[in-house]
C-alpha cells in the first residue's frame, strides 16, 4: 500500500505523488493515463514539511483532511501558506527564502462568473495553473512573495476577483458551455479592474499579461467533459480502466460501461493498492450528482 499524498502534472501529463506507508518522506510519481488500476485504502494524515523535507505523520493519524492538527501545527511552511504578506510570521530559514523569492500574481477563469486571483512561486509559475486547470489564465505581477500577497489581498478585497473556489466548484465549471475566448474577456475585465485597485505601492509589480498556454491533452479534454458521471472514492472500493483525458485535477476513466468523472484531489490522503484483487468491490458510480 502507498499513501497518496497530492497530485500535478508532468510533461503534459497529470501524475500522483504517493509515498510508502511506513517510508520516509522520500515520495515518488505514478502517471496517470492509459491502463489504471487501483484499489482504495483508508484514509491517513499525508504528513508535513519540516523544512525542505516532507515528513510521514508519526501518528499514522485519519483526519478529515489532507493533515491531522498535529501535523498541521508542526508543518513549518503553513504560517506562509496563510499569511496575507503584512504581517509575515516567523520562520525557519529555509520557509523564509522561499517566502522572499519572486512570486507572481494570476488571474483565472474556470468558465463562471467567477475570477480566480492567486498566487504561484517562480518554480511553479505555470505548473500551479496547470494543476487546476483553468479555461483561461495570465500572470500579471512579479515580486517577492510577502507584495505579491499584500496585492491579491487588495484585489481580492477591493474587486470581484475571488481567492479561494473549491475542486467541486472547479468541476462543474469544467462541465460548462463557457468558451475560451468569453473566459478571456472575464480575465481581462478582472486585470482592468485590478489595475485601478493597484495603488503606487504595487504599480511596480505589474507586467502586460503573460497568457497560459495549457497542454494539449487538458485543452482536448475540456472541450469533451459534458456527460461524465463521478465516481465515488470510498474504502474498499477498485478503480480500473483506461484514463483517456484530464484536465486540470480531473480524469476521465473508461471501462466497459462507459466513461466516469475521476477527482484525483480526492485519493490525496487515501492509501491505495496499485496492484487490487479482482474481488475487490467496484466504485459505483454517482448518478445524478449533476
Amino acid at each position: 500500500m502507498r499513501l497518496v499524498t497530492g497530485y500535478g502534472w508532468r510533461d503534459g501529463e497529470p501524475v500522483l505523488r504517493m509515498r510508502a506507508k511506513q517510508g520516509t518522506g522520500a515520495s515518488s510519481e505514478r502517471k496517470v493515463m492509459g491502463s489504471f488500476r487501483l484499489g482504495i485504502g483508508p484514509r491517513r494524515c499525508t504528513g508535513f514539511r519540516q523544512g525542505r523535507q516532507p515528513m510521514p505523520c508519526p501518528h499514522a493519524a485519519t483526519p478529515t483532511g489532507r493533515q491531522c492538527p498535529r501535523c498541521m501545527a508542526s508543518d513549518t511552511f503553513r504560517p506562509c501558506m496563510i499569511c496575507d504578506g503584512f504581517a509575515c510570521p516567523p520562520l525557519v530559514p529555509s520557509a523564509r527564502e522561499s517566502c522572499v523569492q519572486t512570486h507572481h500574481l494570476y488571474l483565472a477563469s474556470f468558465g463562471g462568473s467567477e475570477v480566480k486571483v492567486g498566487t504561484a512561486s517562480d518554480r511553479r509559475r505555470e505548473a500551479r495553473l496547470i494543476d487546476q486547470g483553468p479555461l483561461f489564465a495570465i500572470r500579471v505581477a512579479a515580486g517577492t512573495g510577502p507584495r505579491i500577497k499584500q496585492l491579491e489581498h487588495v484585489v481580492s478585497h477591493q474587486t470581484a476577483a475571488v481567492e479561494g473556489m473549491r475542486r467541486s466548484r472547479k468541476l462543474a465549471l469544467l462541465r460548462g458551455v463557457m468558451t475560451a475566448e468569453q473566459a478571456e474577456e472575464r480575465v481581462m475585465a478582472a486585470h482592468a479592474a485590478l489595475i485601478e485597485v493597484a495603488n503606487p505601492d504595487y504599480t511596480d509589480l505589474l507586467h502586460d499579461p503573460d497568457p497560459l498556454r495549457l497542454p494539449r491533452l487538458a485543452r482536448e479534454t475540456r472541450a469533451e467533459l459534458r456527460a461524465e458521471t463521478e465516481l465515488p472514492i470510498e474504502q474498499g472500493c477498485r478503480l480500473e480502466g483506461m484514463v483517456v483525458g484530464a484536465v486540470g485535477h480531473i480524469a476521465v476513466l473508461e471501462d466497459s460501461e462507459g466513461r466516469f468523472v475521476l477527482d484525483l484531489g480526492k485519493l490525496v490522503g487515501h492509501l491505495v493498492d496499485l496492484d487490487p484483487p479482482a474481488s475487490s468491490r467496484r466504485s459505483q458510480v454517482q448518478l445524478g450528482l449533476f
